[in-house]
């Protein structure tokens, strides 16, 4: 079947589950990964956006500490270009680096991820939403043609090869997950949910030292990120106690 009839079958299937899906819609986020492959749970939505008055400021500790507005966001406003969503990435990925504060940081993670969202596109956002839906519901193998379509119709979009990275992992398709990480990683060197992704799968396929590297350039990006310190710190003892 080529992939134009594919994709006409998915967005008939969407439009058929349009109703429940507006509900399910509030429930879905981009998943992180398990330590081992398990059935997904829904994460929180982030609180509602306040009305944002303060205006972009370069990145400091100081003006982190005095800003107020939605959370995450440091007191920046929300992008409208996608020329503002890049500036706005950069000033909050450098947040994130310096972040020190672990609730802070999730909160800041949680608007990078928001924002990655913009730059899909309603259809494929839609597609990545009805993949995860299925997912949830342990049925990765209905999930993996939304995915699919996903990252045929949005080849440059970061989220797209790392939520079909997700589903192949849950697969235990631990290559073809790899391959899809380093796309994602090759758009966004930042995408800490697919660096979290390659390092679990890393070390699961054996490949620990390969996996530490990864552990610390995840840190670098995001310090502050769960589990990913004690994940570190423990195969590093692993490795040292190995003589490598």
């Amino acid at each position: 079947m080529s992939f134009c009839a594919r994709l006409l079958l998915i967005l008939l299937a969407l439009s058929a589950g349009a109703a429940q899906a507006a509900a399910d819609d509030e429930l879905l986020k981009t998943q992180p990964f398990p330590d081992t492959p398990s059935p997904a749970r829904p994460r929180q939505e982030l609180p509602p956006a306040v009305k944002k008055k303060s205006p972009p400021v370069a990145p400091s500790p100081d003006a982190a500490a005095s800003q107020k507005g939605e959370p995450g966001m440091m007191g920046l406003p929300w992008p409208k270009t996608p020329e503002e969503t890049a500036k706005t990435l950069d000033n909050l990925y450098a947040f994130l680096a310096a972040e020190g504060d672990h609730r802070q940081g999730g909160e800041i993670g949680a608007a990078i991820e928001r924002l990655w969202r913009l730059e899909g596109g309603d259809t494929v956002n839609l597609l990545i939403d009805r993949g995860e839906i299925f997912s949830s519901r342990n049925e990765n193998e209905k999930a993996l043609p939304f995915l699919d379509a996903a990252v045929e119709l949005a080849p440059e979009y970061a989220e797209a090869w790392s939520h079909r990275a997700y589903v192949e992992y849950r697969l235990n398709n631990y290559p073809a997950a790899l391959g899809d990480l380093r796309r994602a990683l090759a758009i966004e060197p930042n995408h800490f949910r697919a660096l979290d992704g390659m390092a679990k799968i890393l070390v699961l396929m054996g490949e620990k030292k390969a996996a530490l590297e990864v552990y610390n350039q995840l840190l670098k990006v995001h310090p502050n990120i769960e589990g990913a310190e004690t994940a570190r710190d423990k195969l590093k003892k692993e490795i040292e106690g190995q003589g490598i």
